[in-house]
């Protein structure tokens, strides 16, 4: 016989599965017709439900629209959270990057329909998903930042190296297609290898000719500076002059 306690969560249980329903119809509906051209009674429809049961879930698009946002986001800012400390910078990024993909390529998270929508979103979802969105890219350079100064990486622009490999993550979504060739976890670890060979730091051999040294101290000092900038603009302090380069 059924407790009490399991006789009250089962509602709760199929309310949440309901709720999980509404949304999917909905990223669904806005994939394919828009945002601004789907009503939350197309969305009631695909669901079966009536437009004032829908209200009980939702009360209008743009909640709708807000609870997909935090579907996308919020799992993406745990990724970097979640990952092992104890790792090497160059193990995190290697971490991140692979659960990055499965993320991304996972048609439950929706990300495709985020990234169709984005220039139709309401201002007040927009501004948070583009700050998510810059939280993301934050952390992917603070880990590059942290390999560089391991000696892990080579001396480039992080901020370029993390739009780079997050494009590189991200881009799964569009082209993996789980009935053909390799499997995504397969797929995964494969890019996630590819993240970090491209930050890789060939060997740690002293130059080898003059040109080659020059080159080594522009690409060094040029860190240098970039870091440095970053650090003065979040300070909100006056650029010093530049550093000449040999």
């Amino acid at each position: 016989m059924a407790t009490r306690k399991q006789d009250a969560g089962a509602p709760a249980m199929r309310r949440e599965l309901l709720a999980d329903e509404v949304l999917d119809k909905a990223a669904a509906l806005f994939a394919a017709k828009g945002f601004a051209a789907t009503s939350l009674k197309d969305v009631a429809d695909a669901v079966g439900l009536s437009r004032s049961s829908i209200y009980y879930y939702y009360p209008n698009k743009d909640a709708l629209l807000a609870a997909l946002i935090r579907g996308v986001t919020l799992p993406v800012a745990n990724i970097f959270r979640d990952v092992d400390q104890a790792l090497s910078p160059q193990g995190r990024i290697r971490e991140v990057v692979r659960r990055l993909v499965l993320w991304a390529a996972d048609p439950k998270t929706h990300f495709r329909l985020m990234d169709q929508s984005e220039a139709e979103l309401p201002p007040a979802i927009a501004k948070a998903h583009v700050d998510a969105k810059r939280r993301i890219l934050s952390e992917m350079v603070r880990l590059i930042d942290a390999a560089i100064l391991a000696g892990e990486a080579r001396p480039v622009d992080p901020r370029v190296a993390a739009f780079s490999i997050i494009g590189m993550a991200m881009w799964t979504a569009w082209w993996f297609q789980p009935r053909h060739g390799p499997g995504i976890e397969e797929v995964a670890t494969a890019i996630a290898e590819n993240a970090v060979a491209s930050l890789h730091r060939a060997d740690s051999r002293p130059a080898a000719t003059v040109p080659e040294l020059m080159r080594e101290i522009r690409d060094n000092l040029s860190l240098v500076e970039t870091m440095a900038g970053r650090d003065r603009a979040a300070a909100g302090t006056t650029p010093a002059a530049p550093v000449a380069h040999p």
